[in-house]
Order: structure tokens, then C-alpha cells, then sequence
């Protein structure tokens, strides 16, 4: 009894960590489905939802060690599953159970099996169906919720990307090829979904703070001077104060914040060193170096790949983290790679 409630409880927090994943829909109807399957060990689970702003309809069917994922209108539903979403109702059997998925109105419906008339579900499972399936209802909207939540953030992080190229152009990488840069070696650094995404958005943000600096000194085609550069010092921390109210993006804010701090601890703005500095913030740093050496800057003409390349070998645990360097250095010698580099210039 004890190992059962466990596994209800665990099945709370699982739900927990979907809704509030970055995942994509179908990955998160897939993920309650496979919670269902493992729950109440069933032979087969059917999940149609509805998700705002994605599709009408996603329809997952779990069976025999088999899995489909569909999505569409209303025609991906069969007769029996209009019907049980239009009357909500409840429908338990010994075999089978079926619940709608009511937040306010039904917008889905779950349904679970076992093969055997001898392996039926008991009473107390009949009861914990009914519950977890309220408690789905309920964070599947939340993850509505989210979802819009994050589509009003990336048309914030957009507006905000283009007020700051049309003021000063920090980056000529475009954000499709940094997606592309941060993804490849995300892969080799075995990052989570959620990790790649807060980078991405970190890339297309952290030069943010730049808005409060005059644009003839980011633009200045000789060094600057100790004052010049203490200005230029403090965009991170105006970046972060550009962000810190969304929710969405607090996981943005340590990488944005840290992304000028060097591996030996000689950056700005807190100087912290080594493993202090957050693991996106050492990553970005790579990336944003790259970009400068690569495409060049008002006061510095661009490197080939060879010599970029040897530059960041150069910094390996002075500016930058060696694991980082390594990584990013392997990824550069890759033939479709540098092709691929070379073509943006």
C-alpha cells in the first residue's frame, strides 16, 4: 500500500516538472500518457487534449509496448470520444476507465485498460483515476497558461532583439545561427532541453544593457579609455534589470549577469572563477567571443577559423573553461561546420 501511494505522489511531482518544462506539446501530452500507463499499470491509454494556440486536438494511444501521437481538429476523434466530451461523464468498469477533462469546460478526455478480465482495477484505484484525472485537468491548463505566458515573452524577447540591432548591431551572427552554434555544442555538453532553451534566450538578450550606452561608444573604432570602459562594465547588470520581472526568464538571469566573467576569475562584474560561474554564462562566453572574432568588430578586423580557433586554445583556463574550449574547438573542425560558417560571411 505504502509503494502504491508512493507512486501517486511521485506522479504529482512528474505533472509538476512537465507543465513547467520548456517541452513541446506533443512531448507533454505523451509524457501525462505514459504517467497514466505506469500509474495504473494499463495495458492501453488513450489522452486527447486540447492545447491553446498549438492545434485543435493532440491524440496519443499507448499500446502494446506501441505509441501514436496525432493532432488535428475534431476529426481525429472517434464517435464514442465526441460523445464522452460532450456529456463528462465518468464511465468506470472493472476493465476500463474513462474520465473527461473538465477545467471550467471539457477540453479532453482520458481513457485506460487492462487486456484481462481477471486483472481488473480495484476500488481504490477507481478512486485515485478520478482524482489524478482532476489533477491533470488542472495542469493541463496551467501548461496552457504557460504556453501563452512564453509566446508573450518571445514576442518581448523579438522586440526587443530588433529595438536592439537597429540601435547597435552587437552580434552579426543571425539568432538562427547561434540556435544552431548553442544546440551543437549543448549536444556534446549533454544539456537539458531546459538548459539549451534558457541559453538561446540568453543569446538573443545579453547584450540587452547596451540600450543604456551611448552608441557612438559602442560603436568607437579605437580602444576606450578606463571610463569608457567602466560604462561599458555595467550593461549586464542593465540587462538583468531589463528581464527580472518575467517570470519565464529568471533562469535567463544568472547567465546574462555572469556572461563576461573569465574562467581565472579576472571578469566583471562580481569576478567569480571557475565552477562559480553558471555553466550557461561559461558557454556564452565562447559563443560571444566567437561571434567577435569571427565577424570582427567596429575596432578589430575579423579572424579566419584557423586563427580563431587558435585564439581560443590560447584562453583555455584563462578566459575560458578548457571542457567549454574543447568542445566548442571540435565542433569548429567538423567539415559541414566550417562550410557552414564561412558561408555566413
Amino acid at each position: 500500500m505504502i509503494k502504491r501511494y508512493k507512486a501517486v505522489f511521485s506522479s504529482l511531482h512528474t505533472l509538476y516538472r512537465l507543465t513547467h518544462s520548456f517541452i513541446d506539446p506533443k512531448d507533454f501530452v505523451l509524457g501525462v500518457s505514459k504517467l497514466y500507463k505506469n500509474i495504473f499499470k494499463a495495458d492501453k491509454v488513450i489522452l486527447v487534449c486540447k492545447i491553446s494556440n498549438f492545434y485543435n486536438f493532440i491524440k496519443v494511444q499507448l499500446y502494446d509496448k506501441k505509441q501514436m501521437v496525432k493532432k488535428g481538429g475534431i476529426s481525429i476523434l472517434s464517435k464514442r470520444e465526441k460523445d464522452i466530451l460532450q456529456d463528462t461523464k465518468e464511465i468506470i468498469l472493472d476493465t476500463r476507465l474513462i474520465c473527461p477533462l473538465v477545467f471550467i469546460e471539457p477540453f479532453g478526455i482520458v481513457y485506460i485498460k487492462r487486456k484481462t478480465k481477471n486483472d481488473i482495477f480495484d476500488d481504490l484505484e477507481k478512486r485515485w483515476f478520478i482524482s489524478i484525472s482532476e489533477q491533470v485537468s488542472v495542469y493541463i491548463k496551467i501548461y496552457n497558461l504557460y504556453q501563452e505566458q512564453r509566446k508573450t515573452i518571445l514576442n518581448y524577447i523579438k522586440s526587443l532583439t530588433t529595438l536592439l540591432n537597429q540601435y547597435i548591431p552587437t552580434s552579426h551572427l543571425h539568432p538562427k545561427s547561434t540556435a544552431k552554434l548553442i544546440r551543437m555544442l549543448s549536444k556534446e555538453l549533454k544539456l537539458s532541453s531546459s538548459e539549451i532553451k534558457s541559453l538561446e534566450y540568453a543569446s538573443l538578450l545579453h547584450d540587452a544593457g547596451k540600450l543604456h550606452i551611448p552608441s557612438t561608444l559602442l560603436t568607437k573604432q579605437y580602444p576606450l579609455t578606463d571610463k569608457e570602459y567602466k560604462l561599458i562594465m555595467k550593461h549586464p547588470r542593465k540587462g538583468v534589470e531589463l528581464i527580472k520581472e518575467l517570470e519565464l526568464l529568471k533562469p535567463v538571469i544568472p547567465i546574462i549577469l555572469h556572461h563576461h566573467e573569465r574562467y581565472d576569475g579576472k571578469g566583471y562584474p562580481s569576478h567569480l572563477k571557475k565552477e562559480e560561474i553558471p555553466l550557461g554564462s561559461r558557454i556564452l562566453a565562447v559563443i560571444d567571443a566567437f561571434d567577435a572574432m569571427f565577424f570582427g568588430r567596429p575596432y578589430k578586423k575579423n579572424m579566419s577559423l584557423e586563427e580563431v580557433e587558435r585564439e581560443l586554445y590560447n584562453q583555455k583556463e584563462k578566459q575560458f573553461d578548457p571542457k567549454i574550449i574543447d568542445c566548442f574547438i571540435k565542433i569548429l573542425n567538423m567539415k559541414d561546420t566550417k562550410k557552414y560558417l564561412n558561408s555566413l560571411r
